[in-house]
């Protein structure tokens, strides 16, 4: 790599996590080049440029600490994008604070524009589950790329949704991209690089610090062309991530709760302030100029005639609220064999999903 990669990780290893003032930075200088050799004086006058910053920047030793980061990331197969390579996402270099540069895994696509955002609660209900399930799936169906931010709860299940469905998915993280957060995902961030991409603007060995997350929020954002909450609390993280597709200029969906949970008071108070409710997938594709047509088919038309005994118990199972064992047994009047022959059957033709704990729900589609 030559001196302008040499030169564009050393700023981004000053910068970090500070890299949103990069655009005051590059007004006042014009390059990174220029960033680097300017004096203190001139950078104290660059409105967000610390103290601290100044002597990040000044520091003799930052070009040799970026020569050795170039190389642990060849070493550990890690691309590192430029803003003016060909496959960094052109939507993110229109954002008033675009990252320095990319850390990859996986392959970013021309394709991949349009992507939707689908964002939410780490600790979500089994309805919020299913739905970011269905409506990632469709929306992968559909040809429409998921990014997301590769936390528990609604973030993994999207992900998880886009790669069934034979979809592509990016993954932004508040760490550096040899250090996966959580550690359970480690899996699931493999078949993502093999089925879209790992990013992220933080150099490696970056830990997975709470600052870090809003500042990955806006890249999330920033590749969609909106953003879907389908959880969260009134105070979270997937509503910084709305308010900034708003400030970008994206559009903001929310899927309706249960107003008595409160998980629900982030979408239902960004309804309520005018993002767009959403219930299936072609609510989002018809906003999404360019976005293919929706994939989904009528739920009528893709379930199929069940046994009496599966009847039974789907008329007994919600999509929201999990029955166990021993309660759906009884309402549904069977014996214990009969009841999870029957569930298996239903499992396998993906009318009910098992649950931890052996419970039950039961799914939108075939």
């Amino acid at each position: 790599m030559g001196n302008r990669c040499l030169e564009w990780v050393a700023l981004n290893l000053a910068l970090c996590p500070r890299s949103l003032v990069l655009g005051r930075l590059l007004a006042r200088f014009g390059g990174p080049a220029e960033i680097l050799a300017a004096p203190p004086a001139l950078l104290a006058e660059v409105p967000g440029v610390t103290a601290r910053l100044r002597r990040r920047l000044g520091d003799p030793g930052l070009t040799g600490a970026a020569a050795a980061e170039i190389d642990r990331a060849r070493r550990r197969s890690v691309r590192i994008l430029l803003r003016d390579d060909p496959e960094f996402p052109g939507i993110l270099s229109q954002l008033p604070d675009p990252p320095p540069l990319l850390y990859v895994r996986g392959e970013l696509k021309d394709s991949d524009d349009p992507a939707i955002a689908v964002v939410g609660s780490r600790r979500a209900t089994a309805y919020g589950l299913e739905m970011a399930r269905i409506l990632a799936g469709d929306l992968a169906t559909s040809g429409v790329t998921i990014a997301s931010g590769l936390a528990r709860g609604i973030d993994e299940t999207a992900h998880r949704a886009a790669l069934a469905a034979g979809g592509r998915t990016l993954a932004f993280l508040g760490s550096g991209i040899d250090r996966i957060y959580p550690r359970e995902s480690l899996r699931l961030a493999e078949h993502i690089s093999n089925n879209g991409a790992i990013l992220s603007e933080f150099p490696l060995g970056t830990a997975p610090l709470s600052g870090n997350f809003p500042v990955r929020n806006r890249l999330i954002s920033g590749v969609a062309r909106g953003t879907l909450v389908v959880e969260a609390a009134a105070q979270s993280g997937s509503l910084i991530t709305a308010r900034l597709a708003l400030e970008q200029g994206r559009e903001v969906f929310a899927v309706p709760g249960n107003a008595t949970t409160e998980n629900a008071l982030g979408p239902n108070s960004l309804i309520r302030q005018g993002a767009k409710l959403v219930l299936r997938a072609a609510d989002i594709l018809e906003e999404i100029p360019g976005a293919p047509q929706a994939a989904t088919i009528e739920e009528a038309a893709t379930e199929p005639a069940a046994a009496p005994e599966e009847e039974a118990i789907l008329r007994h199972l919600s999509r929201s609220e999990p029955l166990g064992i021993d309660e759906l047994a009884l309402a549904a009047g069977m014996e214990a064999g009969a009841l999870m022959a029957a569930l298996l059957k239903l499992e396998i033709a993906s009318r009910v999903r098992q649950l931890p704990g052996s419970r039950f729900i039961r799914t939108r589609r075939k």
